[in-house]
């Protein structure tokens, strides 16, 4: 599976989860959002740290 389209399929999961647990502790899907940005954030990283080691 090429590296976007894992960034995607599991930036979704974890919004998604966020959504249902941020549900469950009343926060209005703000945990959702949280979520989604900072596994967004990982593949960003990992993708920079990639490049530069690459170099």
């Amino acid at each position: 599976m090429s590296r976007p389209v894992q960034a995607l399929i599991s930036t979704a999961a974890a919004g998604f989860a966020g959504i249902y647990i941020g549900a469950a502790f009343n926060l209005e899907g703000y945990l959702g959002i949280i979520l989604s940005i900072a596994t967004l954030g990982f593949f960003i990283i990992q993708a920079i740290e990639d490049k530069n080691t690459n170099q």
